[in-house]
């Protein structure tokens, strides 16, 4: 399930988040540009930042392992889930701003940055564990589980963005009205999913047999 609520909140990039950028969002980088540059061009901000940052990350477990600290799987996964959450406290900012003009990029290049801190929490271990962890005579079910969970976190994705016209044009509201109730929604509740999985870590330490 955390796996499912992490990646409808990460596929918001090609949906309302695009959206976000192409209808509301300078695209001329404070005035820097003459013309505005394609909205799109923001879904190389995730790919980029993987290239920076993974190096970083990958230093700083094998810096945790070697003093013992080193955060198991499950806290990996609430890591994720958490740098979620956090990382679209920026977009309820630049809808805000939004409202009385257009909204500066830096708030989708923050956004971007952290959901990709997140990224880089949960998904190298992720599809590693399931491997690690079924039975020899059914990983090929549980890898095609571990992938049907993507499908199922796109589909909540697509349901997601649709919402969120609902929450723009005031049929509904979420805390806040408009758009920045539905980022705040993609605040909270990746946040309390993280901290429902922290309370399982224990129990699913237990399951996992060592299984680091």
């Amino acid at each position: 399930f955390g796996n499912i609520a992490f990646w409808a909140g990460f596929e918001q990039a090609g949906s309302s988040l695009n959206v976000f950028a192409a209808q509301s969002t300078d695209r001329t980088l404070w005035g820097l540009l003459d013309d505005p540059f394609p909205a799109t061009w923001y879904q190389s901000v995730n790919p980029a930042s993987v290239i920076l940052f993974a190096p970083l990350f990958a230093a700083l477990w094998l810096a945790l392992g070697k003093r013992g600290i080193e955060p198991s799987t499950p806290v990996k996964f609430c890591l994720g889930l958490w740098l979620l959450g956090l990382a679209f406290i920026a977009m309820v900012a630049g809808a805000i701003e939004a409202r009385s003009g257009l909204a500066g990029p830096q708030w989708l290049l923050i956004t971007f940055v952290v959901v990709t801190w997140g990224e880089l929490c949960l998904s190298p271990v992720g599809l590693s564990m399931v491997t690690k962890l079924a039975p020899a005579h059914l990983q090929s079910f549980f890898m095609g589980l571990w992938y049907f969970t993507f499908s199922l976190a796109n589909l909540l994705a697509g349901e997601l963005a649709r919402f969120s016209t609902r929450l723009e044009s005031g049929e509904v509201t979420f805390l806040m009205d408009g758009l920045p109730g539905f980022y705040l929604m993609l605040i909270i509740a990746p946040i309390a999913v993280g901290t429902a999985l922290l309370l399982l870590v224990p129990t699913l330490k237990r399951w996992m047999n060592g299984v680091h």
